[in-house]
């Protein structure tokens, strides 16, 4: 009896382990300059920059990884995204 239970906890693992290999590859949630304005549409980060200097994001959904005098701000995935498509309101 033993050996079954031994066994099937051994099967287990290896289908938790086979599904997870399985499984694609989460999306960042912080998105680039470059790669928001192609998911939104805009031209270019200029553009990008006009919008953000609007007010449209709060903090919540753009941080800057870069200093105050070059920033690369990154935008997050969902947060932006609405707040970005809600700008009309």
């Amino acid at each position: 009896m033993e050996e079954i239970l031994n066994r099937l906890d051994a099967m287990e693992r290896n289908l938790i382990a086979l599904i997870q290999a399985n499984q694609p590859a989460p999306e960042s949630e912080w998105l680039d300059a470059k790669t928001f304005c192609r998911l939104v549409s805009l031209r270019d980060s200029k553009a990008l920059m006009y919008e953000m200097s609007k007010g449209i994001f709060n903090n919540a959904a753009v941080k800057n990884i870069g200093t105050i005098k070059r920033p690369r701000y990154r935008f997050h995935r969902v947060k932006a995204l609405n707040q970005f498509m809600n700008r009309i309101k």
